[in-house]
């Protein structure tokens, strides 16, 4: 009698939030959101996908190649901008764009800090604090300052900022410079989050695990290093075999964080990210070191 009373439940509670889930909030033709790094990557694939569903999107694009794209394949509600959220001064003109664009007395119904790098791949010993606010400018003051200079519009539409983070920010499985940038934007969202809780605007924090995009490629983050440990080869024999294809799952949760009634406060993202590293910051810290400790470069002075 009691296991068929406790599966019932079980059942009933599952649907319960199965239902919850897929509300809707609708209306998406008088909602505008801000994107920042749209010219490639997960940014670029929110803003059109936005675009499809009705929203107005500005879209904040670093270089004028990234803006000229972005209005080659789109079309109808999406305004490129360009954006460098590195420089206060750029934000502050992004605000003014932003504010021409919107209606007499609306908000912003979603703030999306999408942008970031990942900065110098090297060893901490070769890291400069140039390398530390190189990375840091972008991925962690940059979001900051999107969310302290555009918050009253977000306030306006009682709306929803978007933060992107990393398994990297609940775990230090990454290079130095992008860990710790990762940190920081789950504590300033969980921090922002409950400041704002009895002020109508919810925050989320994204957490996607390795996936293949741009961010990740090995030209890109390698130009400051030499190739004495063939770094490149093995960041991309890495990508291929670790970064998930399905970029697509990241555009969801970004999508669910927009549009559903009831909102998660977190998005992890990715197989590796349920289930590979949620073991891995669960386990004693000399387990998991041994794990992520092996197969790290040995500076060339070391070996021998």
């Amino acid at each position: 009698m009691w296991f068929y009373v406790i599966t019932s439940l079980i059942v009933l509670w599952f649907t319960w939030k199965w239902l919850r889930n897929r509300q809707k909030v609708g209306n998406y033709r008088f909602r505008y959101v801000v994107i920042t790094g749209c010219d490639s990557g997960f940014g670029n694939l929110l803003a059109k996908r936005l675009n499809v569903l009705g929203f107005h999107v500005f879209a904040g694009c670093f270089t004028q190649q990234g803006i000229d794209m972005l209005n080659k394949e789109t079309s109808g509600n999406i305004q490129a901008i360009r954006l460098d959220v590195s420089k206060t001064e750029c934000i502050n003109r992004a605000l003014v764009n932003v504010k021409a664009s919107l209606p007499k007395n609306t908000g912003i119904w979603g703030l999306v800090n999408n942008a970031g790098i990942v900065g110098s791949p090297a060893p901490l010993e070769w890291l400069s604090r140039e390398d530390y606010h190189e990375t840091l400018a972008v991925n962690t003051f940059g979001m900051i300052e999107m969310c302290r200079v555009f918050l009253p519009l977000v306030l306006k539409a009682n709306g929803r900022i978007i933060n992107v983070s990393s398994i990297a920010g609940r775990i230090a499985m990454a290079t130095a410079p992008y860990t710790i940038s990762k940190y920081a934007v789950e504590g300033y969202s969980d921090v922002l989050r409950r400041e704002l809780y009895q002020r109508g605007v919810t925050v989320h924090i994204i957490e996607p695990g390795h996936f293949r995009t741009n961010i990740a490629d090995p030209d890109t983050i390698c130009n400051a290093l030499t190739n004495k440990f063939n770094t490149k080869k093995l960041i991309r024999t890495g990508i291929h075999y670790l970064g998930s294809p399905r970029v697509h799952l990241v555009n969801e949760a970004y999508i669910h964080a927009l549009t559903a009634k009831h909102p998660h406060h977190r998005y992890l993202v990715g197989n590796d990210a349920k289930l590979l590293f949620r073991i891995l910051w669960n386990l004693p810290e000399w387990m998991s070191d041994y794990v992520l400790g092996q197969g790290r470069p040995i500076p060339a002075a070391e070996q021998t």
